[in-house]
Order: C-alpha cells, then structure tokens, then sequence
C-alpha cells in the first residue's frame, strides 16, 4: 500500500490554522512535507521549453464540461479549464525549470509545492479583507507518481468560504498541476474529482 500522511506546514507569521496526524512515520516513508521546501531549490527559473502541442485534453474531465484552453508557448505551458456551476476546475502543463532535472522527485515536487503555495497565501494576503486556513498538506505515492496535495479555505467577510484543493505531481519532464474550488462542494470531494480528473487526464495523453 502507498504511503499516505497528513503532514504539517510551517510557516511563521501566517494567519493560518493546520490540522494534523500525529502518527510516526515508517521506515523508508516520503518525508514530511513543509511549506518552506521552495527555499531550497535552484534559483534558476528558466522554463525547460516543451513541444506543447504534444499535450490535450478531453472534452469532459471528473465530469466537469470543458470550458476552453489558455496556452503560452513562449512562457512554456498550456492550462485547460472545466467547471460546473458550483465548481471549477483548471490543468496546467509546463516544463521543469533548467537544471531541476537532476535533483529527486521528493525535492522537485516538494520543493515546487513550497513555491505554489507561498504564491496562494501571497495572494490572499495582498487583499484587503481575506485569509486562508491549511486543513492538510500531503506528500504521498499516487498510482506510481510522487504527489503533493494541499486543501485550504479562503475566508472573506460576508461570503461563504471558498474550498480549494491544489494537486501537485511531476511526469518525467513536465508537472501536472490540477487545482479545484468551490464554495459548496467540501475539500475532501474536491480532492477525489482532482484525483479523477488527474486519471482520466493521463490516460487522454495515453500514459500509465
């Protein structure tokens, strides 16, 4: 069975609450996942230039309708957006950065998960009224393919919360990035029709 984990997030200063599993680790287990792994990769941010064209998606994922592609070939990645009227969707393809490609999965995947998250609270922290809440961050084995995974809550007055799941995982080359919302649909769902969407996102490419 594949090793899965709730994993702490440490970031000093945050307005953020975390909730974790306090069960030790295993011999030969994916390490713990932190917030501050981006800090540790190379500086050089180069996009490792892709045959983009090689890439596509399918007109339906997780049972979410396509709602059309956003591409730059110069910039290096093509995303495709799906969504319902309670839910949206988006897959986003690029290259691995110059000089990444040496490194491990863990530190790839970890390391670039570090980088996305801190642009989410970023964002959130440049408004003028909202906050985010981690509820699990997770390094774990997903079908054959190191994964990280992050749900959250964005709060802002006056509205319901918004529910996100960020889904993280590198196949050779390229990483994969799925990330959903919703204000009704709860993270726990939302990380399943990640999980499909990711599946059923492969196998249109003709992968494992």
């Amino acid at each position: 069975m594949p090793f899965r984990r709730t994993l702490p997030a440490l970031l000093a200063g945050a307005v953020l609450s975390l909730a974790g599993c306090a069960n030790p680790a295993p011999e030969n287990s994916i390490r713990t996942l932190r917030g501050s792994d981006g800090a540790s990769l190379p500086r050089q941010l180069a996009g490792q230039t892709l045959a983009l064209d090689r890439f596509g998606a399918p007109p339906e994922l997780a049972g979410l309708e396509s709602n059309g592609e956003i591409s730059s070939d110069r910039a290096g990645w093509r995303q495709w957006l799906f969504g319902d009227p309670r839910t949206r969707l988006t897959v986003t393809v690029y290259g691995l950065p110059a000089g990444w490609r040496d490194l491990g999965p863990e530190r790839i995947v970890s390391g670039h998960y570090g980088q996305l998250r801190q642009q989410r609270i970023n964002r959130v922290y440049n408004s003028d009224n909202q906050s985010i809440r981690f509820t699990s961050e997770r390094l774990f084995d997903l079908e054959g393919h190191l994964t990280a995974s992050a749900r959250y809550l964005v709060n802002e007055p006056g509205r319901r919360p918004l529910h996100e799941v960020l889904l993280l995982t590198v196949d050779d080359d390229h990483f994969v990035r799925i990330e959903s919302g919703s204000r009704e649909r709860k993270t726990t769902e939302l990380l399943q029709i990640s999980k499909r969407a990711l599946a059923e996102f492969r196998a249109f490419q003709g992968g494992d």
